[in-house]
């Protein structure tokens, strides 16, 4: 199927969102991602459908006219959690118990279809992202990532208020490109991440930037605490992840202005487990 989409409604770091038929969006990838982007996403996505933790169907890739690659989902009827917090700031402690709800729901899941987590890792440390590293760094950083606990769990890996919707009478999770499987904790530290350490929005004021910063420390507390007393999985399970959560980040999209601190952080990270 070859076409053009409609208008843009969302705009992300690695993709567009447009309108498509009715009851439909089209997500279109960068050129950087491309074709096996797409197909990453078509499969997940399948794949979390089927497993019933979103309600959201995947419709297949579509081919446009000007050579990009796109994949049609159905549409969302609600707002983003992020959305939700902002028009109401009163309701950040509530909004995120409710994206913590999400979270565990999606652990409680087995996923086996999905690729492992610590794999996962260990095969971006290869990718120019990691060349500032030393080999024996690298290699450091593999034992470590090898070492850490085993999983079949479900992992979103990009799970943020921003991907996490009203919709219907309930909630909808979306972007399940980059799930694995293994342990919860692992996801979590991805969470983590890009609450605190993932660039905002490239462009925003330094206003912007502080206000956008104390509202994620006061979700994420909240989304902590409240994850914590649903599985009893609290910081001496996640705190080791954290270094694999980095390399994920640093891997899959090596932003310019988070790429420094980033591997200041792996390495410190490495450093401390290997005494």
């Amino acid at each position: 199927m070859t076409t053009v989409p409609g208008p843009p409604i969302a705009t992300g770091r690695t993709a567009v969102i447009y309108e498509w038929i009715p009851g439909q969006v089209l997500k279109v990838f960068t050129d950087v991602l491309g074709t096996e982007a797409a197909s990453l996403e078509v499969r997940n996505s399948e794949q979390a459908f089927e497993l019933g933790i979103t309600p959201i169907r995947c419709h297949g890739v579509v081919a446009l006219e000007d050579g990009r690659i796109g994949v049609a989902f159905d549409r969302l009827h609600g707002a983003a959690l992020t959305t939700v917090a902002e028009r109401r700031p009163y309701l950040i402690p509530s909004v995120a118990r409710r994206l913590a709800h999400v979270h565990a729901f999606i652990h409680s899941t087995t996923g086996q279809a999905f690729r492992d987590i610590c794999d996962i890792a260990v095969n971006l440390l290869d990718t120019e992202a990691f060349a500032p590293l030393t080999v024996v760094e690298r290699d450091d950083l593999r034992t470590h990532i090898h070492a850490m606990p085993s999983g079949n769990a479900v992992l979103h890996l990009d799970f943020h208020p921003l991907n996490v919707f009203e919709h219907g009478e309930g909630l909808a999770t979306i972007d399940w490109q980059s799930t694995a499987s293994g342990d919860p904790a692992a996801d979590v530290a991805a969470t983590i991440v890009l609450f605190t350490e993932a660039e905002p929005f490239p462009g925003i004021s330094t206003l912007q930037r502080i206000v956008y910063q104390s509202v994620q420390r006061l979700m994420l507390r909240s989304y902590l605490a409240e994850y914590q007393r649903l599985t009893g999985i609290g910081p001496d399970r996640i705190t080791p992840w954290m270094t694999t959560a980095r390399v994920l980040r640093l891997g899959w999209l090596d932003v310019e202005s988070e790429r420094d601190a980033l591997l200041k952080r792996i390495c410190a990270d490495t450093l401390r487990s290997a005494r």
